[in-house]
């Protein structure tokens, strides 16, 4: 059985990928493609989590319960056991398909990578891990809007740090490419050039055998935001944190993209030059690179510039930060106030669990990090609130 491990890089289509192969997950399995749910039910992220070293932890380690080292070596036998009954219920299959681009930015040692091979490998007569590369300057534009999402300022200097160079375990794709070698071998690598195939999933399907008749069309996943909205979260300065998960308190996802970030043909010149020697050494060893597949279309970089706009130091983060928090919070308090009337009325309809599970959800809600002192009082009401619902609910029996 052959396995068709997809490591990214990130920003070449990943997510769409992964939604295109869950998707068509019961289809690809009557021809004989497994895309496994055990790992992920779309990004296999958990082979990640499995891999990357105890005293590297990310947020997926929180999300997967995994605090401690012990946390760790638990969710690893647990992560084994389900993956290889899911390989048992499967002994008709003839290829697998994995897919996690973290697997290329987390996994970056040769003992994590080492890790998950002895994790596949049990399970598989071959491995064949893909790798999808396309200029580290074109990666860098790409990668600023999830920077902005995760409240990094997306700037000139930031841009250009010293740490985009060929030092990066992130950005040396020739370094990227040794180590999977080392682990996996050469000729099991397969290295995929984005400017010549920028569709992973039509790569990946054909190399694998499947027939794409009547499944689902690839879906489109387009994750840029304007440069306008990186300034918003610039603007909010060291106030970011106090928001939380700023893709939802800016509502990032749904802000029209009308101008994307330009940064200007010469500072994508002087971003890609940084890489020009690692990257000629990688194109003369590989066959599946050619001379050129690593360069940018340089008429992408014609447009007038905006990245030097975000240099402005705007003087009202703490006041832009105060409003949205205003707001946020506002929000949550109408949630919770709902929440707790829908549970008391499930309870008296004798929906016991639904109600029990509605109050908990009102009381998470309400779990509110640093509140408003005009929210004080009401906050207090609804906490009282919810402390009556709990008493009745936990009298009665479950229903």
């Amino acid at each position: 059985m052959k396995l068709a491990l997809h490591i990214g890089t990130t920003k070449t289509g990943t997510t769409s990928c992964q939604h295109w192969f869950a998707g068509n997950r019961e289809a690809l399995a009557q021809q004989g493609v497994i895309y496994p749910e055990s790992l992920g039910e779309v990004n296999h992220r958990k082979l990640m989590v499995y891999g990357r070293d105890s005293d590297k932890p990310d947020e997926a380690f929180r999300r997967n319960g995994v605090h401690t080292k012990d946390d760790h070596a638990a969710f690893r036998k647990t992560l084994e056991a389900e993956f290889a009954a899911e390989v048992a219920a499967h002994p008709q299959a003839r290829h697998w398909v994995i897919s996690n681009e973290h697997l290329h930015s987390k996994i970056t040692t040769v003992r994590m990578i080492r890790r998950v091979r002895d994790f596949l490998a049990p399970h598989f007569s071959e491995i064949t891990v893909y790798l999808h590369l396309r200029p580290q300057v074109d990666l860098l534009v790409s990668g600023a809007s999830q920077r902005a999402r995760l409240g990094k300022p997306v700037t000139p200097a930031a841009l250009t740090r010293k740490s985009v160079s060929e030092n990066s375990a992130y950005f040396n794709y020739d370094q990227i490419v040794s180590r999977w070698e080392e682990v996996f071998g050469a000729d099991n690598l397969r290295v995929v050039p984005f400017l010549r195939q920028n569709n992973i999933t039509a790569h990946l399907a054909e190399e694998i055998g499947i027939d794409r008749s009547g499944l689902n069309d690839v879906p489109h996943h387009n994750e840029a935001i304007d440069w306008r909205a990186m300034g918003l979260v610039n603007a909010l300065g060291e106030h970011r944190s106090e928001l939380g998960n700023l893709t939802a308190a800016l509502d990032l996802r749904n802000i029209p993209v009308e101008e994307p970030l330009q940064i200007g043909r010469t500072m994508a010149q002087e971003v890609q030059e940084r890489f020009n020697r690692t990257n000629n050494r990688l194109i003369k060893r590989r066959p599946d690179l050619e001379a050129g597949d690593l360069i940018p279309d340089w008429t992408r970089y014609d447009e007038v510039p905006n990245i030097y706009r975000l240099d402005d130091n705007a003087l009202f983060g703490a006041q832009l930060a105060h409003v949205l928090t205003h707001y946020r919070q506002g929000l949550a308090l109408e949630r919770a106030r709902a929440l707790l009337a829908e549970a008391a009325l499930d309870f008296a309809e004798k929906r016991k669990n639904i109600a029990r599970e509605k109050l908990e959800q009102a009381r998470a809600t309400l779990d509110l990090k640093a509140p408003q002192d005009k929210y004080g009082a009401e906050i207090a009401t609804l906490q009282a609130r919810a402390g009556e619902l709990g008493d009745r609910f936990g009298k009665g029996p479950k229903g």
